[in-house]
């Protein structure tokens, strides 16, 4: 796969599943629900810093919008992501189980987000960069370093 679009595309369907089973295991398991909650953060996290420190220059520097356009729209939107997945863990954490609203908050931008990314964006970096680029961005991610996206409590 050599396409932004559809890999990640492929990772918001897996974080979307996660978020889904996390859910799920809040009305039945607390403990399945931390783990599970644990991944989803982590792995969004993870999806964020692959954007931000590789797809996102590639981009910039290509279209020359540094401070502007989707890509400035799109890290702020992250920080909104952000916060709502330490509210949260913290929440979570503390044995509250009350994330209702949270969870809502965070659906809601995140469903935005992802639309925004996989019409607008994504495919907007497959035309303007060349398959070795994209294929240099992927290797980037896979050898991304644990330390760049395993933080945990606002870290």
């Amino acid at each position: 796969m050599n396409n932004v679009l559809e890999f990640m595309g492929k990772d918001h369907d897996r974080l979307d599943g996660v978020f889904k089973d996390f859910r799920s295991a809040m009305n039945s398991d607390i403990s399945k629900a931390k783990q599970l909650f644990h991944d989803f953060k982590t792995g969004l996290q993870k999806h964020i810093v692959w954007e931000e420190e590789i797809l996102f220059p590639l981009f910039e520097n290509k279209t020359r919008m540094f401070d502007e356009g989707p890509t400035a729209i799109m890290r702020m939107e992250h920080r909104q992501i952000k916060d709502f997945l330490e509210k949260i863990h913290k929440r979570i954490s503390e044995k509250d189980c009350d994330v209702e609203l949270l969870q809502a908050g965070l659906i809601e931008v995140l469903t935005e987000h992802n639309n925004k990314e996989e019409s607008i964006l994504y495919p907007w970096i497959d035309k303007e960069t060349s398959e070795l680029e994209r294929e240099e961005a992927f290797a980037k991610m896979k050898n991304l370093s644990p330390e760049k996206y395993c933080k945990c409590c606002g870290e």
